[in-house]
């Protein structure tokens, strides 16, 4: 199993099994470039894939970008309607309090990778930045850092399709298992056929 890195990760025998699709998962994004990770997080649903973004975060080479995806998606707004102080180990179960004990120790300096509308909607951002302008100091009992509060910088991410799970066989047999967002259909000849059956029903051609 490939377990985390990060010393702020809580004891093994308190964290989930781990899918043998997961640990593939886990192995190639070890090797793979930034971009992945970020379209990887950008394809998981809800709080079913806490423990993929969770092993994310707590690796040393994790992008900014990917851990504000992580922070918004955990609706930190809310988070302030009633600020609890962050646990010293957080699990993935709180992906929120992992980001911020995570930049405390020195994680997410590496910013290559632009934070687009899909990791952290403008209203989104301002709704937390207004949240935090009307929130005394002393009520919150940690700090968001200034680069989460603004998310800028970078360059948008780039996947070849040598590494898309939408072009790739055995990538989106990997991550349709993992019910990752990913095509209906694999890639190849039987998704071709259904987009000229979708086209010809478009012109008209499926009605004959």
């Amino acid at each position: 199993m490939i377990t985390s890195n990060n010393k702020n990760a809580p004891p093994r025998a308190n964290r989930t099994k781990v899918s043998e699709s997961e640990v593939k998962l886990r192995r190639l994004l070890r090797d793979a470039p930034q971009d992945l990770w970020l379209d990887t997080i950008r394809r998981t649903r809800s709080d079913a894939h806490n423990d993929l973004i969770y092993w994310m975060l707590n690796q040393p080479e994790c992008d900014f970008a990917i851990a504000a995806h992580a922070f918004y998606r955990a609706n930190p707004a809310l988070q302030l309607e009633n600020p609890k102080p962050l646990s010293v180990r957080p699990g993935s179960d709180n992906l929120f309090a992992v980001v911020l004990v995570n930049w405390d120790t020195g994680f997410f300096r590496g910013h290559t990778l632009k934070v687009e509308p899909v990791d952290a909607h403008p209203r989104v951002v301002a709704r937390l930045n207004e949240k935090i302008s009307l929130t005394p100091r002393s009520e919150l009992p940690y700090t968001i850092p200034h680069k989460l509060l603004h998310p800028e910088g970078g360059e948008p991410a780039h996947l070849s399709p040598q590494l898309s799970p939408d072009e790739v066989p055995y990538l989106w047999a990997l991550y349709a298992d993992l019910g990752l967002r990913v095509p209906d259909t694999a890639p190849g000849i039987q998704r071709k056929v259904g987009k000229a059956k979708r086209l010809w029903k478009r012109v008209g051609f499926g009605s004959r």
